[in-house]
């Protein structure tokens, strides 16, 4: 494992479910060395909130609607 689309499926999959340890393990040695796959796990991330904001779930700052 540790091949950009290995780790692109994998940081994906870390969405929807838990990893195993060697899962993670392959992300962590990874990243490092891999400023593509960096930037997919901060656009997924991005996306993540952005749709959380737009369906009313959080708020742009991270905290669930109403929680003020």
């Amino acid at each position: 494992m540790g091949k950009c689309k290995d780790i692109t499926r994998l940081l994906s999959d870390a969405l929807d479910r838990s990893l195993s340890t060697g899962e993670w393990l392959a992300i962590r040695l990874h990243l490092p060395t891999c400023s593509g796959c960096r930037n997919y796990r901060k656009q997924i991330r991005l996306l993540r909130v952005a749709a959380h904001v737009a369906s009313g779930v959080a708020s742009a700052d991270g905290a669930k609607s109403g929680d003020e």
